[in-house]
């Protein structure tokens, strides 16, 4: 390109010294147009980098937080669960039956601390009259890991709308949430189920659909202590080996 000034001014009459000079100042004027060709280039690549960057962190983030991690759900007759994101805040409240879907009626919960929303849901509850004297209030949690169930559950425990109505907690295992979804009832009445399928297996999950916590847990007792009855008559009906030892003994000695 020096070249290329040089020939051009061959032809010009003018000393070297101002030649020389004018062709650098051409040069460098050529250099600057060519840098600042590139500069928009390069600042709209940069630019579209750090905005996708932003975007990617952001969509990210929101997502490591809204994506469910627990449930809790809050059986009575009504019946009702809560998804919980990682800040322990309601994702969404889930009717399972209509007696839930009347406790939730008029309330919001979602985004509100768990406990929160605990106590909107009972206070609710309480004014439908759905947590009379017989009824049984029962919490059940699914965590990721135990501490995290032990840590909720110790939150539900001490929350108003637990105390104040006698409820009480219990953990289950996470395998069990898409199973029980997959019945159309929360993790709470599906684990009741489970509990009482071991002891009688022609229950099914829609025999349990409509029945109370209190219902079912109170057939679970009967068959627990139907068992119990059971093991206590065989037991009396064998004499121990004390008795069995000296009847034996006494035998022997009457037939010297």
């Amino acid at each position: 390109m020096g070249n290329k000034f040089r020939d051009a001014f061959d032809t010009i009459k003018a000393n070297e010294a101002l030649k020389d000079s004018t062709i650098e100042f051409l040069q460098s004027r050529r250099q600057k147009a060519t840098v600042y060709k590139i500069r928009p280039a390069v600042c709209k690549i940069i630019t579209a980098a750090c905005v996708t960057l932003i975007l990617t962190i952001i969509t990210g983030v929101y997502f490591y937080i809204q994506t469910p991690v627990s449930f809790v759900s809050i059986d009575v007759n009504p019946s009702v669960e809560l998804t919980l994101n990682r800040l322990d805040r309601v994702r969404t409240a889930t009717a399972f039956n209509g007696d839930g879907e009347a406790v939730l009626e008029g309330i919001s919960v979602k985004g509100k601390p768990y406990t929160e929303a605990i106590n909107l849901i009972m206070e609710n509850a309480d004014r439908k009259e759905y947590l009379t004297d017989d009824a049984e209030l029962v919490f059940t949690v699914a965590a990721g890991n135990r501490a995290k169930e032990s840590e909720l559950r110790t939150g539900i425990e001490n929350c108003h709308g637990c105390k104040a109505h006698g409820g009480h907690s219990t953990g289950t295992e996470m395998e069990i949430v898409s199973e029980a979804h997959d019945q159309g009832v929360s993790i709470g009445k599906y684990s009741a189920y489970l509990q009482l399928a071991k002891y009688d297996e022609s229950m099914t999950v829609e025999d349990c659909h409509d029945m109370t916590m209190s219902e079912i847990h109170r057939l679970i007792s009967e068959h627990k202590q139907g068992r119990h009855d059971k093991s206590v008559k065989k037991q009396s009906d064998c004499p121990d080996n004390a008795e069995q030892a000296h009847r034996s003994g006494h035998n022997n000695r009457d037939h010297e």
